[in-house]
């Protein structure tokens, strides 16, 4: 049997490991296209060409052979390898469910290419809602830089930019207010996505805040708004919109002081140690990039979390405290919400190399015993 080019063949597949045979009686130097799951899950693994010849250019190169789009939209982002005689393409982001995937394998030099088209079912599951939104508190600074949205569960990206607004008090929708990345700052699982700020309606004396003026004014109110439209990594919508209000108060441009904070040791072995903020700080590089070390500055081992809008920060050890003296040690790439750092300003160029070098800053404390 002779197959006409180029090779199609259409499944949706429901089944851990997924393994399409592309002919029965193909030629031996076609290979066998198939999609990998890593688990149940099934959204996350890769796409291999299977049983290549040992001598295949494609062993060496895959990526000159292999690739995947979405629909009729540009290739994935991912990593290519081999394994054995298997090439394979592993997506840097889940599959999205529901969506249709094309696979295509061209060797070139008048062969006929081999396509794979593969959907991943979509799962029942529950509505995806919006957790949280960050800033959390009811306050931001007219220059405020970076946005945070938390959901329920992960969501389908390519899509944030049309489905989240920022409203004025009278009703008047931002113009372009966000830098708009091609590809979005979404975290591993899916779920956090950050939105910065175009940086040229806050820098003072750039074109756009001349031309433009700010996204956000002191003084009036504001809300950022989730289009319930958008659709989830199973091609679901959300469960319901979500809006989050604001009111801005003036620009802040100082740097971070730790030395300003309040450092509150716990009162029993295994309390947390909580530490206060004269003003918020990034939730998601608070939680990162401040540590707790003991004398020998080895990490303690624990979970941290900002709060209360993100002027609270809190450490629970994984073992016991024991008494003796500890340290606080704080990233000099820790922000506030307008980007400030401690060892310099975001609006400030000619204060950017300030404490050049400094590679923490240190606050130290003691646990007595009890």
């Amino acid at each position: 049997m002779l197959l006409s080019a180029p090779t199609t063949v259409r499944t949706s597949i429901p089944v851990l490991t997924v393994l399409l045979f592309v002919s029965s009686l193909a030629r031996a130097a076609e290979p066998v296209l198939a999609w990998k799951a890593d688990g149940p899950a099934q959204a996350t693994g890769r796409f291999e060409a299977r049983s290549l010849p040992v001598d295949s250019p494609a062993l060496k190169s895959p990526e000159k052979f292999f690739s995947v789009r979405v629909e009729a939209g540009p290739g994935l982002l991912g990593t290519w390898g081999t394994e054995a005689t298997t090439a394979w393409f592993r997506p840097r982001f889940p599959l999205a469910h529901g969506v249709r995937h094309t696979v295509r394998w061209d060797a070139g030099a008048g062969s006929k290419p081999v396509v794979l088209e593969f959907t991943l079912p979509a799962p029942k599951t529950a509505p995806t809602t919006v957790v949280s939104a960050y800033p959390s508190g009811p306050v931001i600074p007219e220059n405020i830089l970076r946005f945070y949205l938390e959901f329920s569960a992960p969501m389908r990206a390519g899509e944030a930019y049309r489905h989240v607004s920022i409203v004025r008090d009278d009703g008047h929708v931002a113009d372009l207010p966000f830098l708009e990345l091609d590809e979005e700052l979404w975290d591993p699982s899916g779920t956090r996505l950050t939105f910065l700020i175009d940086p040229g309606r806050i820098k003072r004396g750039v074109k756009p805040l001349i031309d433009l003026g700010p996204v956000f004014e002191a003084g009036r109110k504001y809300s950022l708004r989730i289009d319930p439209a958008w659709q989830d990594a199973n091609g679901n919508p959300l469960a319901k919109a979500h809006r989050h209000d604001y009111t801005v108060k003036p620009a802040v441009r100082d740097r971070i002081d730790p030395s300003a904070w309040e450092i509150v040791p716990p009162r029993s072995a295994m309390d947390p140690l909580t530490v206060r903020f004269p003003r918020p700080l990034d939730k998601a590089l608070a939680e990162r990039l401040i540590r707790v070390v003991d004398r020998a500055q080895a990490p303690l081992a624990g979970s941290a979390e900002a709060s209360a809008g993100e002027t609270v920060w809190t450490f629970r050890p994984k073992a016991p405290w024991a008494p003796g003296q500890y340290q606080l040690a704080i990233d000099p790439a820790l922000e506030d919400p307008a980007g400030n750092r401690p060892d310099r300003l975001f609006d400030a160029p000619e204060d950017s190399a300030a404490n050049p070098g400094m590679k923490a800053f240190r606050r130290s404390f003691t646990i007595h015993p009890r």
